[in-house]
């Protein structure tokens, strides 16, 4: 199957984002930062230096540079991570659960 075969398939349009993600892991109250890839009305994908385990719901506030995205805060669930060739950085996927204002 193709890549834009399966692209096609997604409920939402993902938008390509490179911004600081200020994160929140809600178990423990540990506050870190990553890098926000991708957005849709779905999930956020974010790249961060730890492997965060499936389930974990992080309070996550991103303010991209240029005027093209809003501003988001919002409770997401890890999904998937996925480590980097280096194994330093983490492929993050998450579903967002909760949009905050």
């Amino acid at each position: 199957m193709a890549l834009r075969d399966i692209e096609e398939k997604r409920d939402f349009i993902r938008m390509q984002l490179d911004c600081p993600a200020h994160c929140t892991d809600l178990h423990s109250g540990e506050q870190f930062t990553g890098q926000a890839k991708d957005l849709s009305g779905k999930g956020l994908c974010l790249e961060l230096t730890r492997s965060l385990p499936p389930g974990a719901l992080l309070d996550v506030r991103i303010e991209p540079a240029t005027a093209v995205v809003a501003p988001l805060h919002a409770v997401v669930e890890v999904v998937r991570v996925e480590p980097d060739m280096s194994g330093e950085r983490f492929r993050t996927g998450t579903a967002i659960r909760e949009f905050k204002s």
